[in-house]
């Protein structure tokens, strides 16, 4: 695992390419965390402010929240959160998770989509699994493969869906819309809501219950006003369809976007593990390495000794302060030098960072952690 550090302008630029799972999350900074689980696929280049990342494995980017991200493809799951500026996003081929971003513009999510606060238009070409979303804009889904669960738009909705289609307003004005689901399609829309409908049933019922009307029908099409009318709500089904302002169903986000975050919020932490297991390992490399030393040293000590004790015996007179091959033996009146304090947890941690990013060698490493300790 590898972590990157890049200085980076709240209002820079960000394209992606991971082939693998991605987050990104936007904070308020000054600087880009890029965290991998390969370092060795991670590749980063920056030109005239705009970055482009490359990741082989899974990628965790923390980022200023006012950078405008692009993201080309992620080959897993990807999950994008706190960004102030429009998303555009090509292919997805797992799941999508979006929350609190000012807009989005989808080509292609291979699996489910869930869409969480999200403040401006989300435009979405093809999802090939279901659609949750929280909007409040418009939303415009061509194609989803599943079912969609779409709340709150304000302004236009355009949805297709292979599946069952449920939309929910809020506002008592309802927008201009052009709903086609393959299943059941529920509308829920506030007591006093306003609009016209015009509905086509494939099944055999079309029931109306809101904005004054109590309306219930076996005829494959229908159309009459709600409230004062307005805008013209196309509804298509090719099952039942309802319109109501009795509360129906589950509208619930977190549980969908939890399991997600709940992985990359452990991501960051594996990071430190492994620094600290690696440390242990280079720290015992390190220990052997320098008993090993510490042995020559006194092995080395003892045939110096023993030279100069035979060169005595043959009367040569030889100092007790002289210096051979580098070492001082014997002096006692030059006062020991106090050690220094033994490395700190930080300051090894500070060496193998270098080592995991290739700055420095395993023997480079081990030099520096050894004179830390001495």
């Amino acid at each position: 695992m590898k972590q990157t550090s890049f200085p980076m302008k709240p209002d820079g630029r960000l394209s992606v390419r991971c082939n693998a799972d991605i987050s990104i999350e936007g904070i308020e900074a000054s600087t880009m965390v890029v965290i991998v689980d390969n370092g060795a696929g991670l590749r980063m280049k920056e030109e005239s402010g705009i970055f482009s990342l490359s990741a082989d494995s899974d990628c965790r980017v923390i980022l200023p929240y006012g950078v405008t991200v692009t993201v080309e493809k992620a080959s897993g799951d990807a999950s994008i959160k706190n960004l102030s500026r429009r998303l555009v996003i090509g292919r997805i081929s797992g799941d999508l998770h979006l929350d609190m971003v000012d807009g989005a513009s989808v080509e292609n999510v291979g699996g489910d989509c869930v869409i969480r606060q999200a403040a401006g238009s989300v435009e979405l070409n093809r999802i090939g699994g279901d659609l949750l979303a929280e909007v409040t804009g418009s939303i415009i889904a061509s194609a989803i493969g599943g079912d969609a669960r779409v709340h709150g738009p304000t302004s236009l909705v355009q949805v297709n869906a292979g599946g069952d289609l449920y939309l929910k307003f809020i506002e008592p004005k309802l927008p201009e819309v052009k709903a086609v689901a393959g299943g059941d399609l529920n509308v829920q829309v506030p007591a006093t809501a306003s609009g016209m409908l015009d509905m086509t049933s494939g099944g055999e019922d079309i029931s109306v219950h809101a904005g004054g009307q109590d309306f219930e029908n076996e005829d494959r099409s229908a159309s009459l006003p709600l409230g004062e009318g307005g805008a013209t709500l196309k509804l298509t089904a090719g099952g039942d369809l309802e319109v109501t302002d009795r509360e129906e169903g589950s509208w619930e986000f977190d549980d969908d976007l939890d399991s997600m975050d709940e992985h990359w919020q452990n991501f960051g932490i594996e990071l430190e593990q492994s620094l600290r297991e690696g440390l242990k390992s280079v720290s015992e490399t390190v220990r052997l390495a320098t008993e090993h030393a510490n042995r020559a040293g006194q092995m080395a000590e003892e045939k110096v000794n023993r030279a100069m004790r035979h060169l005595e015996e043959r009367g040569v007179p030889v100092g007790r302060k002289r210096k051979v091959i580098g070492f001082s033996f014997g002096d006692s009146d030059i006062p020991a030098a106090a050690k220094p304090a033994r490395a700190t947890d930080e300051e090894r941690m500070i060496v193998l960072r270098m080592l995991q990013e290739k700055k420095i060698s395993v023997e480079e490493a081990e030099k520096l952690l050894n004179a830390l300790d001495h």
